[in-house]
């Protein structure tokens, strides 16, 4: 008797829930997964190649789910890990784990490559920044030997070196985001004008915050609380004039974007291959070229008031060769800024 009375109650749940899914509006995201969800009408289009995804992803209450699955997988069963993504005092942190050997030595190739091509005669310098993986105490999880890989890193590059893996700290980074607060990166400006030898400029920088930030890591685990996203307006900010390569924003800092699944793209309105700050208001004619991934989106604000123009170069989504034909890198400063993040996962780089 109480077999058949779990029997028909789960058949009255699924029911119940397709009854309702029925009903209800195909949801086209999952901010917790932060992936297109399939909807009906890619059914439609290709009945048997989707249906069951469909029936997966829009499956009533799936947040729901979701969350109770985080929660039985962490706080029932103890596991340290889930989505990736490890807890320490409030810092959601993605696991960066194992190192990929093949994806590091085609970093170092494609770094090599482009300074032995274009940049023989230039003052150009590297630095790395540590992802959040690098705070986490060898007994709490397996993580990267970073001591090794950043020896590694600075012996094989061909590139002036810039030590960052002992500036910052975890407090240095959002809680729920893989990227530094805009504010970490003074530690470095004082690093940056010695390195590349540039004059003194007094500037003011006025912090302005912005509510409810959820970075990308914000839905792997459960009971997380929004923060705040500080950024910081000085009059180069204020007057630059912006230049995309792909499209036409023209802020330094687009607030439109907070209303964006990624509030982190007000800096610089977010993932572009290549853009142009020019100030208007510099009392000299220096340029600094930047290869980045997205960290360098909240730094180069920061460093307009020590140069004339600024070019921001993303290989992600822009070939080198191509580059090559939209930028004069003669008597240039070149910067090379790149998490951890993008030395494990270098076969995105179009170099």
């Amino acid at each position: 008797m109480k077999d058949k009375i779990i029997s028909i109650g789960f058949l009255l749940l699924i029911f119940s829930l397709g009854i309702i899914q029925i009903f209800t509006k195909d949801q086209e995201v999952s901010q917790i997964e932060r992936r297109k969800l399939v909807t009906i009408e890619e059914v439609k289009e290709d009945f048997t190649a989707t249906l069951d995804s469909y029936l997966s992803d829009q499956i009533p209450f799936r947040n729901t789910f979701l969350k109770l699955n985080q929660i039985w997988n962490r706080e029932i069963l103890g596991n340290k890990e889930h989505n990736n993504t490890y807890k320490k005092k409030d810092f959601l942190i993605e696991k960066l784990y194992p190192l990929n050997e093949k994806s590091k030595n085609n970093f170092i190739n494609q770094i090599n490559k482009i300074s032995q091509k274009y940049l023989k005669e230039n003052h150009s310098f590297i630095a790395i920044i540590p992802d959040k993986s690098y705070f986490l105490e060898n007994s709490f999880t397996l993580k990267l030997n970073y001591q090794k890989l950043y020896q590694e890193l600075k012996d094989n590059i061909n590139l002036n070196w810039l030590s960052l893996e002992q500036t910052f700290t975890l407090k240095d980074y959002f809680k729920t985001d893989i990227h530094l607060k805009q504010e970490a990166y003074f530690k470095i400006i004082e690093t940056l004008k010695q390195s590349f030898e540039l004059e003194d400029v007094k500037t003011t920088y006025i912090p302005k915050s912005l509510a409810n930030f959820k970075g990308t890591s914000f839905y792997k685990l459960p009971f997380n609380n929004e923060e705040e996203l500080t950024f910081f307006e000085s009059p180069a900010t204020k007057n630059a004039i912006v230049k995309h390569l792909e499209y036409q924003d023209d802020l330094v800092y687009d607030l439109e974007k907070q209303k964006s699944s990624d509030m982190y793209n007000i800096f610089l309105s977010g993932p572009s291959s290549l853009i142009e700050i020019i100030n208007p208001d510099s009392l000299n004619q220096n340029e600094l070229i930047i290869f980045r991934d997205s960290f360098a989106s909240s730094l180069a604000p920061l460093l307009i008031p020590y140069y004339h123009k600024i070019t921001l170069i993303d290989l992600r989504y822009i070939q080198m060769d191509y580059v090559a034909n939209l930028v004069d890198f003669t008597n240039k400063d070149v910067l090379f800024l790149y998490s951890t993040l993008m030395v494990n996962n270098s076969f995105i780089l179009k170099a």
